[in-house]
């Protein structure tokens, strides 16, 4: 689970990227040339893969040592192998 100061940064991000997509949109809409959407486009991708970066990394910080530390290797390998398997 986030803490109080990874939350209002992830929430951060995300508002980031809603103004990304949001823009997007308005230059699919404003017919804007193809190569500029992808370029926003791309800013929306790579935002998100940070996003996803810092919230595994506090992830990795804080559920998964708190799992090994509590004997539950087990759950924290298989949610690990998951994540891999959606990467």
């Amino acid at each position: 689970m986030l803490d109080k100061s990874s939350k209002t940064k992830a929430l951060h991000r995300i508002k980031i990227i809603q103004g990304h997509t949001k823009a997007v949109e308005r230059m699919i809409d404003g017919g804007d040339y193809c190569v500029d959407i992808l370029h926003q486009s791309r800013a929306v991708q790579t935002a998100l893969r940070k996003l996803d970066l810092f919230i595994l990394e506090n992830h990795l910080k804080t559920c998964v040592v708190d799992q090994i530390q509590n004997k539950e290797e087990d759950k924290t390998v298989k949610e690990l192998l998951t994540l891999y398997e959606v990467s």
